[in-house]
């Protein structure tokens, strides 16, 4: 993507507006387009859906109607077998179950020939007496271990559906093989005891199936097939993809599934009757829906390659206008990298490009002049150079006039003169440190030792002091003047304020890791916690003091994030009328030296 984006960034104003022309004539186009495709295909799927929905469900229902005749004339010939008392004859009662058996047979043939679905009628009984039209028996193991007979005294109330007559002791009609039939049963009950005693057993022909699925249609390669209540297969029709088709995949009972058998996207939709427990799936191919939406798709590509080439054609036209002043201002620009600023645009019109043109003329008017300003600042620089050569003698008279007070005062033996002189000295000399920014700790240590001397001959027991330096902090370098403000805070908001003597003790140590701690601590005055509060905000947060006593605290701070950004702490304890410990944690050596310090190497 990245690539691509300066592909076209790297290209001429040409091709740019030539490939914007054509990307903004497309965008309308392309939208309409795939819009129009995307609801053509919707509404082809929708109908789709919808059809199959409804063929679906007038399957079943034809389907669950038979099966409800069925169960109807089941009925009838149970109510018929009423008053025959089934469950009293034995297969020793020969003259009763004869005259039961003729009646029998005779309702039996009138169904069947009525009914040409029907492939056969059987009843047995529970002492093992059967009777039966157009089917046998195959041996002499008693009827009621059989599955069908037992699901039937399971259910008496109810028609139960066997859709596999397979592994029966009873023998299909010829004329019908076990594979074109399924079998419906029905308990014929006592009238008096409720008492099961037989199942009356009717094998109907698949052809009630296959002439509702023949019904209905669904393309070319659709087709629709039933399964049972346990998935297994009851009709299909004979092809190579019903058998593919996972009963998996009829898990979600409200949405159609998408799958893909032989490379080939089918749409496959089931509805379950709560009837028989059948699941009529209908399989529709993908292929079918979008043949019309595949004749509009390639009408499509054919406009837009038309509409293509009349957008390039008009935007070629168009752009060449346009970019025709911009090349020669380019050509002019050139001529300017080569030194002549005394080339000129020639532009006739008012659009923008001559506007920029005449902006160029003017920019070359301005350069001109703006030369001619550098070249009198430099002449100045060079004057203000000189001038600073000369002041540079300030500070070594200010040294050698210190200096000449200290000897004067040595000739008249004035030792505490002497000691002030020098340590007025020493923090002159540290304080201006040859211009350097930063220091060694050792340094900065020395400058406020003799700044603290001339604190103690000023302020006397109040300044009382004590400092500790560990060897392996001295040569650390940390920004110059950065402990001084903080003892400076510490004097005359602390110890200054307080009855008696006051002390201070500054002390410098390494921690784990290479960090350096230095401390500043004092038993003055000490802070209330809002002031405390006040300052830490004045530490943590990147505005300005709004309190001058708090300048110390905030120049430390910026001192601190200019050398080591956010790698320092500046820590802040106080208790008021016991004193305040300010801590300043700093790494010993730090990645982003300073260009001073570089500068210095």
């Amino acid at each position: 993507m990245n690539n691509l984006k300066k592909s076209f960034m790297d290209a001429t104003v040409r091709s740019k507006m030539i490939f914007s022309h054509i990307f903004i004539a497309l965008i309308p186009f392309c939208m309409v387009g795939i819009l129009g495709i995307t609801i053509s295909t919707g509404e082809a799927q929708k109908n789709v859906t919808q059809y199959t929905r409804q063929m679906v469900g007038q399957v079943q229902q034809t389907i669950d109607v038979y099966i409800s005749s069925i169960e109807k004339l089941a009925n009838m010939l149970i109510m018929n077998m009423e008053d025959m008392q089934l469950g009293e004859i034995y297969p020793g009662d020969e003259i009763r179950w004869n005259e039961c058996q003729a009646a029998l047979e005779r309702d039996f043939k009138v169904l069947a020939k009525t009914h040409d679905e029907i492939s056969g009628i059987f009843l047995a009984t529970q002492n093992d007496l059967y009777v039966s039209t157009g089917m046998t028996r195959i041996s002499r193991d008693p009827f009621d271990r059989e599955d069908w007979y037992q699901r039937a005294c399971d259910s008496p109330d109810e028609i139960v559906i066997i859709s596999r007559v397979i592994g029966r002791n009873i023998e299909t009609n010829a004329a019908d093989s076990i594979d074109n039939v399924f079998s419906l049963v029905k308990a014929v009950t006592d009238p008096k005891t409720g008492e099961v005693v037989g199942v009356l057993l009717f094998d109907i022909k698949h052809d009630i199936i296959s002439n509702a699925i023949q019904e209905t249609s669904i393309g070319d390669v659709g087709f629709v097939f039933v399964l049972d209540d346990n998935g297994q297969m009851v009709y299909a029709p004979f092809n190579d993809i019903v058998y593919r088709v996972s009963p998996a995949w009829m898990s979600d009972k409200q949405n159609a599934v998408t799958a893909e058998i032989k490379g080939e996207k089918y749409q496959i939709r089931h509805q379950q009757s709560d009837y028989t427990g059948w699941n009529i799936v209908s399989v529709f191919s993908y292929r079918e829906i979008m043949s019309s939406v595949t004749t509009m798709s390639a009408m499509f590509v054919s406009v837009l390659v038309i509409v293509l080439v009349v957008v390039m054609m008009v935007a070629m036209k168009l752009s060449e206008t346009i970019t025709k002043p911009i090349v020669e201002l380019r050509n002019l620009m050139k001529k300017t990298e080569r030194g002549d600023l005394e080339v000129r645009f020639e532009g006739t019109y008012k659009d923008e490009v001559s506007e920029l043109g005449r902006r160029f003329n003017h920019m070359l008017s301005r350069i001109r002049e703006l030369l001619q300003e550098v070249y009198q600042e430099q002449e100045n620089k060079r004057k203000a150079e000189l001038k600073v050569v000369q002041e540079q003698f300030k500070p070594h008279f200010l040294y050698n006039t210190l200096d000449t007070i200290g000897w004067m005062a040595r000739e008249h033996s004035a030792a505490d003169i002497v000691q002030v002189v020098d340590a007025l000295t020493n923090v002159f000399r540290l304080g201006l440190s040859r211009g350097k920014d930063f220091i060694t700790i050792a340094e900065e240590v020395q400058y406020l030792s003799n700044y603290l001397y001339i604190q103690k001959i000023r302020y006397g027991p109040k300044v009382l002091y004590e400092i500790e330096l560990a060897d392996d902090c001295r040569q650390v370098v940390i920004p110059k003047l950065i402990l001084q403000p903080l003892v400076e805070n510490a004097i005359y908001h602390g110890v200054k304020l307080k009855r008696g003597e006051g002390h201070l003790r500054i002390s410098v140590s390494k921690g784990a890791a290479g960090w350096v701690a230095m401390t500043i601590e004092d038993d003055g005055k000490g802070m209330a916690a809002d002031k405390v509060k006040e300052l830490a905000d004045v530490l943590n947060n990147w505005t300005r003091p709004q309190e001058n006593e708090s300048f110390g605290l905030f120049y430390v701070k910026e001192r601190l994030a200019m050398r080591y950004q956010n790698c320092f702490q500046v820590l802040l304890a106080s208790t008021e009328g016991e004193g305040t410990r300010i801590t300043i944690v700093i790494p010993e050596e730090y990645a982003h030296e300073s260009r001073e310090e570089r500068d210095e190497e």
